[in-house]
């Protein structure tokens, strides 16, 4: 297997959790920080050299890892979404002589080994410049639409941004229909103010659909798709780097997306995709409650190890 490293991304403030005692990937499931878990698991997988982007509570992540090896850090210093991360850790990754692939995940996100060794596989195995991990819908009602058309996989788009193809599809864009469109679907506040606000100050200027890949997708066609995105990629350095630096931030969330870079890559070279068919095979948490959940699982996973 050629040299593939891991890029984690751990530098998000963690809002939810509404616990600023350390860093949300540092808390514990079943007795095991979140990204330690997800590391072993990669190291299980064949993967022995991580880069780890820090930011908030940085000295907390660092603690939680103390005692494996081939662990690197790069510091975000602001929060400027989820390309700005990728690109911390893939120059970090390039100056200290990496110019292979990587594999880029949420270091809260606990991947099983199956699931890395499958993209590693499936990536080793073709030409591609792009493989990353969906699962249904229902698993991740939030995550990115991953657009395909005949078999082909076209790019990720982002959920507030479908939305927003769908209210400029509308023949009258005032703040009432937006309003009244967008509660017909399941959208927490927080999200439906960022889309109703972006699609206010767009105007007339919205657009009702996008090219992806050379293929034009309307909004209700995007929220059609059965998948969604995991964040969870192999990538080139070298090509990411170079995508990566081409964004901006013009979208619902005005965020640098690394999802972006991801369909500039699906575009030039194609991309492959690996379904999660199990949801126990990437588990994540945002509140407390969920984090419970998680944990509980594992405990009654391990404590059914520890009687075979």
């Amino acid at each position: 297997m050629k040299e593939i490293v891991a890029v984690l991304l751990c530098a998000g403030k963690g809002s939810r959790m509404n616990d600023d005692s350390t860093n949300k990937v540092c808390m514990e499931v079943n007795g095991i920080p979140a990204v330690k878990r997800s590391i072993l698991n990669m190291k299980k997988a064949g993967i022995d050299r991580f880069l780890c982007v820090v930011g908030h509570r940085a000295e907390k992540v660092m603690e939680s890892l103390c005692d494996i090896e081939g662990i690197a850090y790069a510091y975000q210093a602001e929060q400027k979404g989820t390309g700005n991360a990728a690109l911390v850790g893939l120059s970090a990754l390039k100056k200290l002589g990496c110019k292979g692939a990587a594999f880029i995940a949420m270091g809260d996100k606990i991947i099983s080994s199956d699931v890395i060794e499958k993209l590693t596989e499936e990536y080793e195995g073709s030409d591609v410049k792009a493989v990353f991990a969906v699962q249904k819908k229902p698993f991740n009602p939030g995550g990115g639409r991953i657009a395909q058309r005949d078999g082909k996989v076209c790019g990720i788009y982002e959920m507030t941004d479908s939305y927003s193809l769908i209210l400029g599809s509308l023949d009258n864009k005032t703040k009432e229909s937006f309003e009244d469109k967008l509660a017909e679907y399941d959208i927490n506040e927080k999200k439906k103010k960022k889309i109703l606000d972006y699609c206010l100050e767009a105007g007339d200027s919205l657009k009702s659909s996008v090219v992806l890949a050379g293929e034009r997708f309307s909004g209700e066609q995007i929220e059609s798709m059965p998948y969604v995105n995991t964040a969870t990629y192999i990538v080139d350095t070298t090509e990411a780097i170079r995508e990566i630096k081409k964004l901006g931030s013009d979208n619902a969330q005005g965020e640098v997306y690394l999802t972006d870079a991801v369909n500039a890559l699906t575009e030039r070279f194609g991309a492959s995709v690996i379904p999660i068919e199990k949801k126990e095979d990437m588990l994540t948490f945002a509140t407390q409650e969920e984090l419970k959940e998680v944990s509980d699982y594992f405990a009654s996973i391990e404590k059914e190890q520890e009687n075979i």
